[in-house]
């Protein structure tokens, strides 16, 4: 068993942001959160836009481990952490449910092991962590233009940060059509994928007026 605790504001946080990034109709039914000695982090898609919200350093001992979370899930833990008015206890048991248990406050939450009842290309997990990766290395540049869908972008807007820190979006553009890595306070790294402007010129709901 994994056992460690957070705050119950942090997670909660992460939770709600996590679940920005996992709408109901996403072909990802659940985001996952990853737990080693170094992090805590949540990572969420629905492959047209990543969020991957961190808890910061594991206080805690254990194997790594990760499990996912439905839209379900993620609402009940940002209940039970703003409901905690402190710590958490989080457990993971051998069979990768979790409880999670105020100390302060009498409050707990159990979620059940959920990989046995989703399906879809849990390949996406790690294409997403390669993907991060490589934009956090590659060089920066800014196009001219650059196509983005609002409704996408307007989840970053959702983003809850620390209290006391800045809601400001740093974005790394690489070019008009390679995924753009963003940042939002100290604990929040996501992606956005633009559009294709060449696409977006031939679609009959925009057509070449929607370009410059």
């Amino acid at each position: 068993m994994i056992e460690f605790r957070v705050e119950g504001e942090e997670i909660a946080r992460a939770a709600y942001n996590a679940l920005a990034f996992t709408p109901a109709r996403s072909p990802i039914p659940a985001a996952r959160m990853h737990i080693d000695s170094k992090e805590t982090y949540l990572l969420a898609t629905d492959t047209y836009a990543i969020g991957r919200p961190s808890l910061g350093p594991t206080q805690g001992i254990g194997r790594p481990v990760s499990l996912e979370l439905t839209r379900d899930d993620l609402a009940r833990l940002d209940k039970v952490g703003r409901a905690c008015k402190g710590e958490l206890s989080i457990k993971i048991p051998d069979d990768n449910g979790l409880i999670a248990t105020g100390l302060q406050v009498d409050v707990e939450e159990v979620i059940p092991n959920r990989a046995t009842n989703l399906s879809y290309d849990r390949s996406v997990w790690q294409l997403c962590e390669e993907l991060l990766e490589r934009l956090e290395e590659g060089p920066q540049d800014i196009p001219a233009f650059l196509a983005v869908d609002p409704s996408l972008l307007a989840r970053f807007g959702k983003i809850k940060t620390p209290k006391g820190t800045s809601a400001l979006l740093d974005m790394k553009i690489t070019s008009s059509e390679d995924p753009i890595l963003i940042k939002c306070g100290p604990r929040f790294t996501g992606v956005l994928m633009p559009v294709n402007r060449s696409v977006a010129r031939q679609a009959a709901t925009r057509g070449g007026d929607f370009l410059w």
